[in-house]
């Protein structure tokens, strides 16, 4: 059964006290069959009261559609500043990333005075006659020179080692440290800033010591020894670490020269 709207059953009921009322002149005549139109107002306004409704309703719906016309209009150009409209900006065109001068990058392509053997970095050496390849070294290019007519015994090395967590001085100074631990008599120079003609070159360091070694029936030797620290324009530093016996040091300081000119040349 369908639900009809209308008249409650019985009379309405009476304004409670002190509450709201039908106003001066006693209570409003009650229209047939539901609740009375209140006071002054007459029955046949209902009909005005809908169509004003209608207008009302009407009002919003255009004020609404005239608000989202704008909004969009807002959207499109961006909101009207002074900015392009977002439809016609020119976006940044593709491939323009920034691109090092020349130069600013290393080249650590084989260059002419590159010869001899491979250090890394661009860096090579040329080893002199009778040093041989150690074959234990795990890091940048160790030679070594045997003992006349003693198999397994070496009076020196001639080391070519490379980092970038130091400068040059620094470098030096660790590797003489690292050389000289478990030495006696250890005697570290004054070190000392050198200037290598190759311009390509930026810092130098160079660091002599001396000390006394052990031999395997428990005498001791005299040897000596010395770090030059080279630094490169992008700060990278490549060291010649060499240790020499003493006796050998003079008949050897031509090959060491001649080994440490072809690391500066190969800058």
């Amino acid at each position: 059964m369908s639900q009809q709207y209308g008249p409650p059953p019985g009379p309405p009921p009476a304004a409670a006290p002190g509450g709201w009322g039908s106003g001066p002149g006693g209570p409003a005549p009650v229209g047939p069959g539901g609740w009375g139109p209140g006071p002054g107002r007459p029955q046949q306004g209902r009909p005005a009261k809908s169509n004003r409704s209608q207008l009302i309703i009407i009002g919003c719906a255009v004020l609404a559609v005239v608000l989202v016309a704008v909004g969009v209009v807002l959207l499109v150009t961006g909101g009207g500043g002074d900015d392009k409209p977002a439809a016609v900006q020119t976006p940044d065109a593709p491939g323009t990333y920034y691109t090092p001068p020349a130069g600013s990058e290393p080249d650590d392509s084989k260059g002419p005075n590159d010869v001899g053997v491979k250090v890394g970095r661009g860096i090579w050496f040329t080893p002199a006659k009778g040093w041989l390849p150690d074959p234990r070294s795990k890091s940048g290019q160790n030679y070594i020179l045997q003992q006349f007519n003693v198999r397994g015994l070496i009076d020196g090395y001639f080391w070519v080692r490379q980092t970038e967590l130091y400068d040059a001085k620094g470098f030096a100074e660790h590797l003489v440290d690292i050389e000289s631990n478990g030495m006696q008599n250890v005697v570290i120079g004054k070190g000392e800033e050198c200037k290598p003609a190759n311009e390509a070159i930026k810092a130098c360091y160079r660091l002599n010591y001396t000390a006394k070694i052990k031999t395997a029936k428990n005498g001791l030797i005299d040897y000596q020894g010395f770090v030059t620290a080279y630094s490169d324009k992008w700060d990278r530093i490549t060291a010649t670490d060499v240790g020499l016996e003493t006796r050998v040091y003079e008949r050897r300081k031509d090959n060491l020269k001649s080994m440490n000119d072809s690391v500066e040349k190969s800058f």
